[in-house]
């Protein structure tokens, strides 16, 4: 082709124009891949922070015991951590969680792990059962976008044993009482309920005190109930902000060949008389998922 006369003394080729365009259109998908590779790096560069977040607080919650170590019993708390405190080798023990700490843990103890700026929703479950253990916080919905989910191993029950008469009532061939102990505070009852469990066999009457007070009555057993549940009133136990010993006594009639078990159980505020069982109480493997979105 032909070259055209520029005045200013420059000549432009159409053969050259015609190159020109592929180029154009080369350089301008160069711009947009790079507009993509930049916002692919700087997902990938946020998933990643919200990834190590949610790791971050997952390790302290499973990991440690919280700062003190004993914050479920004062309500001092520094750091929340949700592992069993071994007091024999003053150390947590590592994705065993504590009952207490579950029964007191709270939203607010966990956004303080992750910063103001983070949703989260935590979800404890038996991996045998399905049986819900401890939730916490909001689910998140199907809008809602870059979600980091983290899962873990535990074992955890919410149930908790604190004390027991087991094996050590039986027919005496009189009347009798046993007793036992065990403590309460302000901050445990505000968390928990407190259930006695009796296992009967062959009793046909027995009454269940606390500190006097009395929970199971004579006319609630007889030798056709073999397993029965009271829950405590809380104004029956001691609460300061110490802990003090609070006395269970079990008065039982002559009855031959009778025996009895007597549990004192500590479960999360509401949770139904249902779940208050033996098989509850047992720790088991547990799927520990923790949710966590930006805000």
């Amino acid at each position: 082709m032909g070259f055209m006369d520029d005045r200013r003394g420059f000549y432009l080729s159409l053969d050259l124009l015609i190159a020109l365009i592929p180029l154009t259109i080369l350089m301008g998908m160069m711009v947009t891949d790079m507009d993509n590779m930049f916002y692919t790096l700087q997902s990938t560069v946020y998933q990643s922070s919200l990834d190590r977040v949610g790791t971050d607080a997952v390790n302290t919650l499973i990991k440690t015991s919280g700062s003190p170590y004993n914050w479920e019993q004062t309500g001092d708390l520094s750091v929340v951590g949700l592992a069993k405190y071994d007091n024999k080798k003053q150390m947590p023990v590592q994705n065993y969680l504590s009952a207490a700490k579950l029964s007191a843990l709270q939203p607010a103890y966990i956004q303080n792990l992750t910063g103001p700026g983070y949703a989260f929703y935590l979800n404890i479950t038996t991996v045998d059962t399905n049986r819900n253990v401890k939730t916490v916080g909001t689910p998140y919905n199907s809008s809602t976008p870059n979600v980091a989910r983290i899962e873990r191993l535990v074992i955890a029950s919410n149930i908790d044993l604190i004390t027991s008469l087991e094996g050590l009532i039986r027919d005496a061939g009189q009347p009798r009482t046993y007793s036992t102990t065990f403590p309460t505070n302000d901050e445990s009852i505000a968390s928990n309920d407190y259930w006695v469990l009796v296992i009967n066999r062959g009793y046909d009457s027995a009454t269940v005190t606390v500190n006097n007070n009395r929970v199971v009555r004579p006319q609630d057993i007889n030798q056709h109930i073999t397993e029965l549940k009271r829950q405590v009133n809380d104004t029956f136990m001691k609460n300061a902000s110490y802990f003090q010993d609070n006395t269970v006594d079990v008065r039982t009639v002559s009855n031959p060949g009778a025996s009895m078990d007597v549990y004192i159980i500590a479960a999360p505020k509401g949770t139904p008389e249902s779940e208050i069982n033996l098989e509850n109480i047992q720790p088991r493997q547990c799927r520990f998922i923790f949710y966590i979105w930006t805000i």
